[in-house]
C-alpha cells in the first residue's frame, strides 16, 4: 500500500477520528478540572459552614510531625478560631476490615482551658459499613455524655469503666470503634498539646 492509498484508507480515517475525539475530550477534561476544582481552603470553609452555619475566619495550626499520630489514629489538620475554640480533623483506626473514619471535632476552650467537645461530625470513611447508624443521637454522646469525664481525661469506648466513657450502640460495632478512635485521637492531642499537656 502506498502512502497516498493509506491516506485514503478507512484505517487512516479511524485514526484521525479517534485522535480528534481524544484531543477534544482531553481539552474538555482540562477545562472542567479547572472550573470544578475545589481548593483545600474551600473544603475547610465548607466543613466549617456545615458545623457553625456560617463562614468563619481561622488560622491553620502547625502540627509537629511526631505529634500527628497517637494510639488512636492520626491528626489530619487543626484550625484555630478567634473565640479560642479549635476544629480538629482526626482519623480513627481499627474500624471494620481495618478501615478508618475521619471526623471533625470542635474543642471548646474557656479562659484558655479545655471545656469539652462542642461538636463532632463525620468527614469521611474508608471501608466502613452501616454509616447511616451514626445518627444525631449517636454523635451527641460525644458532646453531652459525661462532659466532666471528657474534660478530666476519660476516653470513649464501647463499654463503661472508670477510665472510659461507654458509647451508645450504633449497630456497627467495628465502625463505632473507628469513630470513637477518631474522637479519642483529637482528645489526646487536645490534652497533650492544646491544653498545656494536662
Amino acid at each position: 500500500m502506498t502512502f497516498k492509498e493509506f491516506l485514503k484508507s478507512k484505517t487512516f480515517k479511524c485514526i484521525i477520528v479517534l485522535t480528534t475525539i481524544a484531543l477534544v475530550c482531553g481539552g474538555l477534561l482540562a477545562i472542567l478540572n479547572d472550573v470544578l476544582y475545589i481548593s483545600e481552603e474551600e473544603k475547610t470553609q465548607k466543613a466549617i459552614k456545615k458545623i457553625y452555619g456560617k463562614d468563619m475566619e481561622y488560622t491553620v495550626v502547625q502540627i509537629d510531625e511526631q505529634d500527628k499520630t497517637n494510639k488512636y489514629g492520626q491528626i489530619e489538620a487543626i484550625y484555630a478560631f478567634k473565640d479560642g475554640n479549635y476544629l480538629i480533623q482526626a482519623t480513627g483506626i481499627d474500624g471494620y476490615q481495618s478501615g478508618t473514619i475521619t471526623a471533625w471535632v470542635v474543642a471548646e476552650f474557656k479562659d484558655g482551658k479545655f471545656n469539652g467537645l462542642n461538636s463532632v461530625s463525620e468527614a469521611s470513611n474508608e471501608k466502613q459499613t452501616l454509616m447511616s447508624k451514626f445518627n444525631k443521637d449517636f454523635v451527641n454522646v460525644y458532646v453531652n455524655k459525661d462532659r466532666e469525664g471528657v474534660i478530666n481525661g476519660k476516653y470513649f469506648n464501647l463499654y463503661d469503666s472508670d477510665k472510659e466513657i461507654g458509647n451508645i450502640s450504633s449497630g456497627a460495632t467495628k465502625s463505632t470503634n473507628a469513630y470513637n478512635n477518631a474522637v479519642n485521637c483529637a482528645l489526646y492531642y487536645i490534652r497533650e498539646k492544646l491544653d498545656g499537656g494536662k
